[in-house]
């Protein structure tokens, strides 16, 4: 069991999309993250690739909007992954179609310490194009 830390108070960990191309092959991709920060209890949080692991057990709440372009009507998909490591592998949670060029995604839940959290896209056909967008990720130790 992993002990709260001393300041059980909120903290709060964001981050935006950089602009970026992935393939439409249907495979899932990580995006890269830019401007990061930490507001709150910034103890909850340590940096990990293309996301933000927790460092102590904690309830989250995980807020994701993207924008990318939308000319072709091809479902894109945009997605909170978790990565549970040993535990569970990677996890897609709050998937959500892009519609009109705009996607939304969340997730609530309970992650242990180590417990990585990102930002994915998929796209079955036609390229997936990134414009911008943030990633919000509130936890509250337990």
């Amino acid at each position: 069991m992993t002990d709260a830390p001393l300041i059980g108070s909120v903290g709060l960990w964001y981050a935006y999309l950089a602009p970026q191309i992935y393939s439409g092959d249907g495979n899932e991709y990580q995006l890269d993250l830019v401007n990061a920060g930490s507001l709150g209890n910034t103890s909850l949080f340590t940096e990990a690739p293309n996301g933000v692991a927790l460092t102590h057990r904690s309830v989250v709440h995980v807020d994701v909007h993207g924008s990318c372009e939308h000319e072709v009507a091809i479902e894109r998909t945009l997605e909170v992954q978790l990565d549970k490591g040993s535990s569970g592998g990677l996890m897609p949670r709050g998937q959500s179609i892009f519609v009109a060029g705009e996607g939304n995604a969340f997730y609530i839940g309970l992650l242990e310490a180590g417990h990585i959290i990102r930002v994915a896209v998929s796209a079955p056909g036609d390229q997936v194009e990134i414009t911008g967008g943030y990633i919000s990720v509130s936890a509250i130790p337990v």
